[in-house]
């Protein structure tokens, strides 16, 4: 695990670009097989609301190994998003999407006795929100309680999943080393973060300025934008552990 300058978190961006224009289409058909089973998922009633968190980690190592095999140039394969279902590794990617639904869970409701639980009801009961009454609520506190409980969780799981997946570490060990690698890269990660607000806060520009073209365009940008951003995962978490990329 290294400590990675400030500029890493561009070159991330780049390495993640220049993987998805590589092969767009194979890593457009397993985000759409993603999104395929993730709103399958949401259909089941009941557990439909936190299945797609709890096998999330599952079916985001698919698109790791389909990163992977793009980056060593090795042959694409269709199945790559349900191949962590035939590994050792399921069972603590599961435990570890639960773990993460609860700390998800947790966060909003950190935010309920700053806000009288305005953001809990938008984020669960959206149809049920009107926008004029959500305005005079305390929801902008209840957004900044959240993150920053949610903050430290998320830098716990950033690296859970290709931990366990790709080294064989225990659910703990993954998330202990995750949080510290994250720690460690704070300032790649500010520069990340940085640059993917410009470039999202650019694309909404643009498509606004296009009028009703941008509008048609602004669907399959985002989609574009997301699957570079999970490529970009996978360069960052390259340069963190690339030395037992192997594995």
């Amino acid at each position: 695990m290294i400590t990675p300058p400030a500029r890493s978190g561009w070159l991330w961006i780049q390495h993640g670009f220049r993987a998805f224009t590589s092969r767009p289409f194979e890593l457009l058909f397993l985000f759409f097989g993603l999104i395929f089973c993730n709103l399958a998922m949401s259909l089941i009633p009941i557990l439909g609301a936190v299945l797609p968190f709890i096998v999330g980690p599952v079916l985001g190592m698919g698109l790791m190994l389909a990163c992977r095999d793009i980056d060593q140039g090795k042959p694409f394969s269709s199945s790559a998003l349900f191949s962590s279902f035939r590994t050792p590794a399921l069972r603590p990617l599961l435990i570890m999407g639960a773990l993460y639904t609860l700390c998800i869970v947790g966060a909003l409701a950190s935010s309920i006795p700053v806000d009288d639980g305005a953001l809990w009801k938008y984020i669960t009961e959206p149809v049920k929100v009107d926008p004029k009454e959500l305005v005079k609520t305390n929801i902008g506190m209840g957004m900044l309680t959240f993150f920053s409980v949610f903050t430290p969780a998320a830098m716990t799981f950033w690296y859970g999943a290709p931990l366990i997946a790709w080294h064989g570490m225990s659910v703990s060990k993954a998330l202990f080393y995750s949080f510290f690698a994250v720690w460690r890269a704070r300032t790649a990660f500010l520069t990340y973060l940085l640059a993917w607000c410009g470039i999202i806060t650019f694309l909404a520009l643009l498509t606004s300025l296009a009028g009703g073209v941008g509008g048609i365009l602004l669907l399959p940008l985002m989609l574009s934008m997301s699957l570079v951003m999970y490529c970009s995962f996978y360069f960052s978490y390259k340069e963190l552990f690339g030395r037992d990329l192997t594995a």
